[in-house]
């Protein structure tokens, strides 16, 4: 099939809104379809939301850290319209499993617009090669999720397993696996890919937060893999 006639879909990361893929998407070519995630309440609204968007086949999805499940669960329920799926550091079981359940103790309020989302994104999702204003973007985009919405992914994270699944998805998976991820740890990049029958890895140097610090190495995988 050409590459032009098939859509690519871009599913963003826990902030939801799409935004931060402004780095990639003009390096992907035509027909990219940005997820942006809104009023959804629990994880199956999630893959829904999706799943209304997709064709009825040849759909290339693209989903990074918290829409990584998401895709899984994509492909276990409509394989038939998916071709092949990149997942860029993500997991098939939630990160700090721990401090995600205690999401729902924690006041809203909280996860409001504040100052340590600057300090957490420059320490956990980014690093030192990382454009300066691609900082400052994200911790907008973050402090643009209303609160309530922030906690309530925070919930979702705590409950996330989809190791039971992984066995039956066929589809052809491509795992961007970011070298200095410091959200998910390579024991649970681990556990996704080996539960995978039909899946593979390419490393990339960079931080979690891979298609935006490394769009150009990223996006020539991509298109390789995907034949975009």
């Amino acid at each position: 099939m050409e590459g032009n006639a098939q859509k690519i879909f871009l599913m963003p990361g826990f902030d939801g809104t799409g935004e931060l893929f402004y780095p990639i998407t003009p390096l992907l070519g035509c027909n990219i379809v940005v997820v942006r995630y809104k009023d959804e309440c629990v994880f199956d609204d999630y893959v829904e939301s999706v799943a209304d968007l997709l064709p009825k086949e040849d759909a290339v999805l693209i989903a990074e850290s918290f829409s990584g499940p998401v895709a899984l669960a994509l492909m276990a329920r409509y394989p038939e319209r998916i071709r092949c799926t990149v997942l860029c550091a993500t997991f098939a079981v939630s990160p700090f499993r721990f401090l995600t359940r205690l999401a729902r103790f924690v006041p809203s309020l909280f996860f409001g617009p504040n100052p340590t989302q600057r300090m957490i994104l420059k320490t956990f999702c980014l690093d030192n090669e990382s454009d300066p204003a691609l900082l400052s973007k994200a911790v907008s985009v973050i402090r643009s999720v209303p609160a309530r919405t922030l906690k309530s992914r925070f919930g979702i994270l705590a409950n996330i397993d989809m190791e039971p699944i992984l066995s039956c998805i066929t589809t052809k998976i491509l795992y961007l696996q970011a070298k200095q991820d410091k959200i998910v740890a390579p024991d649970l990049s681990r556990q996704l890919v080996q539960g995978l029958p039909n899946a593979s890895v390419c490393e990339v140097g960079g931080p979690h937060l891979l298609l935006q610090s490394r769009p150009n190495e990223c996006a020539e995988i991509i298109k390789s893999f995907a034949n975009i």
